[in-house]
């Protein structure tokens, strides 16, 4: 068996925030990862498109495979902030050449977006709580005519 190197990204913008239910007043930030199957050999490598500038406090960050937006304040129920955050996953496979698209279309990719919060304790950035995730399924479709 032959093996290739299958490259696929994602690529996440995260451009407004709005706040619809959150009671809590405080500091929120959306961490993001993506997990392949462990039956595939594979790498992620994580990033961010534009690199953040340093003049926030708390800006965007990968920190090991995962991905940190910008750490944004939610004072009022129905408020907008603009993040403007874009995370890139880069995954890179080794696949059978002969089933590679099939390979592909099998892939069971995980992405996974967690919302963390805190009330002012940034002594340990990691520790906050995790008040909601989402996990997506993104699905990669061949077309063929």
């Amino acid at each position: 068996m032959s093996e290739v190197q299958a490259t696929v990204e994602f690529s996440v913008e995260l451009h407004k925030f709005y706040n619809v239910d959150l009671f809590q007043r405080g500091f929120y930030q959306i961490r993001a990862s993506m997990k392949v199957p462990s039956r595939v050999p594979h790498k992620v490598e994580a990033s961010l498109l534009h690199p953040p500038g340093s003049d926030l406090a708390f800006p965007a960050a990968v920190v090991d495979d995962v991905i940190c937006s910008k750490t944004f304040q939610i004072l009022y129920k129905n408020e907008e902030v603009v993040v403007n955050d874009v995370l890139v996953f880069k995954i890179m496979m080794l696949l059978d050449e002969k089933k590679v698209e099939e390979s592909l279309n099998d892939m069971d990719f995980q992405l996974s977006l967690e919302l963390y919060f805190t009330d002012g304790d940034f002594s340990y950035v990691s520790s906050w709580p995790n008040t909601v995730l989402l996990m997506l399924l993104p699905n990669l479709c061949s077309n063929t005519i």
